[in-house]
Order: C-alpha cells, then sequence, then structure tokens
C-alpha cells in the first residue's frame, strides 16, 4: 500500500503557489516597462499650424496636446483617421498610431476664415 507522508502532503500547496507567484511578478514587470507617452504641444491660429512638422519614431507612444490661439478650428490627420474640434480654452489630447512609417498631411478641418487653406502642417513617423 502506498503512503504519503504528512510533510510532502503539508508541502504540496507551496509548490503550486511558487509558479503563481512567478507569473503574477512577471506581470507587474511588464507594466513597469510602459513607457510614458511623449506629449507634444501643437499651436493652431488663423493660417497657422506650430510646429509645421512632427516628427515621431515608430511606434511610440505620442500624444499630441492641441490648443487654439483665437477661433475654433479642426485638427486632421486624414491618412490616420483623426479628426478633432480643437476649441478656444479647451485644448485637445490625441493620442497618435505611430504604427506606420510615412509622411502624413496636417490640416485644420474647421472652415476658420480667411487663410484657412495655409493651415497645413506634416506628421513624420520614422
Amino acid at each position: 500500500m502506498l503512503s504519503l507522508s504528512s510533510t510532502y502532503i503539508k508541502k504540496q500547496p507551496f509548490y503550486l503557489f511558487i509558479p503563481l507567484l512567478a507569473l503574477g511578478m512577471a506581470g507587474c514587470a511588464k507594466k513597469a516597462e510602459q513607457v510614458a507617452p511623449r506629449v507634444v504641444p501643437v499651436t493652431m491660429k488663423k493660417g497657422d499650424i506650430s510646429p509645421k512638422e512632427i516628427r515621431v519614431k515608430q511606434n511610440e507612444p505620442v500624444r499630441l496636446a492641441v490648443s487654439t490661439l483665437d477661433v475654433q478650428h479642426g485638427f486632421e490627420i486624414p491618412e490616420l483617421k483623426v479628426s478633432e474640434p480643437i476649441n478656444p480654452g479647451k485644448p485637445a489630447e490625441i493620442a497618435l498610431d505611430t504604427s506606420r512609417k510615412g509622411t502624413f498631411k496636417v490640416e485644420c478641418g474647421v472652415m476658420c476664415g480667411a487663410h484657412h487653406d495655409e493651415m497645413k502642417a506634416q506628421l513624420v513617423v520614422e
């Protein structure tokens, strides 16, 4: 007849706990590795988007902090399906999808008056 010692039975739950602890710690380590997004300030005003060129690295976490100095504008990057209204006194924070390399057109999407057609910039994902 097979007999298990009481020591073996008492230690068994402890041996099961070790792998679970290791998995839990690995999950915490991955959360700590996450990098805070780089925040790029962008200013819109009649006839201008500043900066004219926004350069980011591919897969870099980036958020644009977009504000207006005068009237309502629309911050648009058509190829990336970004379209956000920008209202005076209410800056918008826009998370960018930087997974695709390329140069993307940035423009104002709201008819804001004279020089509206001059409101152009570009996003470069390297």
